[in-house]
């Protein structure tokens, strides 16, 4: 695009200022058309509510800061989960595996958190159960899951208590990832976009030049 740049010069009956230069039109760089910004990651919907960004950059999942026999049963949860939506008969051998190898602490885990939610047990347990078959984060969350039960199936029957938060870290980093895209999405998504291409000139042209030339010093000349 060229973007003419404008002077005026004096004019005589006889001649023209010779000082003037001619009008040429100044380059100007195309302004860069707006970026287009793709659909939400992991086709999500575009009006997704996800959990609350924290002062440390961490997400208000229902994994965080649970106590030691809540994380416990929310593993299970994942399990359960990862067994019946993932494509993997291996998960659900491991699944039927660490339930009977942990039952005494599963079961001391269920009566623990079912008293410390009280009526709201219920509830609960349907929000994480939905919360862990969110569909944009099935396929990173069925291979972690996948790993981490045939681990948690060997762990010793003791180990629970200490293991159970670590391992429910681990199977919530893939809702925290997909939560962190998400937000860049959406920010991406709503940044003012470009206007269009702006005017520009050369501010010298409209410089005041005192000379006046023409009437009678003009005739004079001649």
């Amino acid at each position: 695009m060229f973007v003419f740049a404008l002077g005026l010069g004096a004019c005589s009956t006889g001649s023209s200022r010779s000082d003037v230069a001619a009008v040429q039109p100044v380059a100007n760089a195309p302004a860069p058309a707006p970026a287009r910004v793709a659909g939400p990651p992991d086709g999500a919907a575009a009006n997704l509510v996800i959990p609350a960004r924290l002062a440390d950059g961490s997400y208000a999942t229902p994994n965080r800061d649970v106590f030691a026999p809540a994380a416990a049963w929310h593993l299970r949860a994942a399990f359960n989960v990862a067994a019946l939506n993932c494509n993997d008969p291996a998960i659900a051998a491991a699944y039927n595996r660490f339930l009977t190898v942990h039952r005494r602490a599963l079961a001391d885990a269920h009566r623990r958190a079912a008293a410390f939610h009280g009526a709201g047990f219920d509830p609960a347990m349907t929000r994480l159960y939905n919360y862990f078959a969110q569909p944009p984060v099935l396929a990173r969350f069925c291979a972690t899951a996948g790993a981490l039960a045939q681990e948690a199936a060997n762990w010793p029957a003791a180990a629970m208590p200490d293991a159970a938060g670590p391992a429910l870290a681990r199977i919530d980093q893939p809702f925290v990832d997909f939560y962190a895209r998400y937000d860049a999405w959406r920010a991406a998504a709503t940044a003012p976009r470009p206007t269009g291409p702006r005017l520009t000139y050369q501010a010298s042209i409209f410089a005041f030049d005192p000379t006046v030339t023409g009437g009678s010093e003009a005739l004079a000349a001649r």
